[in-house]
């Protein structure tokens, strides 16, 4: 079974990703937008993202990771400064993003939503 986590902000994503480096296993990040007081994420991509997120991760492989990664508030990710923005292991610009950490697999935006293009980014090893 995919192990999964659930993180909120910079320091608990790196140190998380940082600890799971050495596993040698697959680790998938999703970053979206914070969620509010009702449950929701600010980002209306992230919410129409999430369900299929979910239903594709059924396919990843059974020794891999799974790290949701929530970056904030709206003004916070806007702020050019944004850590997840600078940081050179994510690249961030778009939200949501699902990438394969060390590796140049990567899917954001409206992409986050195709089911074929998750799935695929799950269970290919390449």
């Amino acid at each position: 079974m995919v192990k999964e986590y659930h993180v909120k902000g910079y320091e608990e994503f790196t140190k998380l990703a940082e600890s799971l480096e050495s596993t040698g296993e697959n680790v998938h990040i999703l970053f979206s937008g914070g969620k509010d007081e009702t449950g929701n994420s600010w980002c209306p991509y992230c919410v129409k993202a999430d369900p299929v997120i979910k239903e594709a991760l059924k396919h990843a492989a059974e020794n891999s990771h799974f790290i949701h990664v929530e970056v904030g508030d709206r003004p916070y990710w806007k702020d050019l400064n944004c850590p997840f923005r600078k940081d050179p292991r994510t690249h961030l610009v778009f939200l949501p993003t699902l990438l394969r950490w060390k590796s140049p697999q990567r899917l954001d935006g409206e992409r986050c939503s195709q089911a074929d293009l998750v799935e695929m980014l799950f269970t290919d090893d390449d």
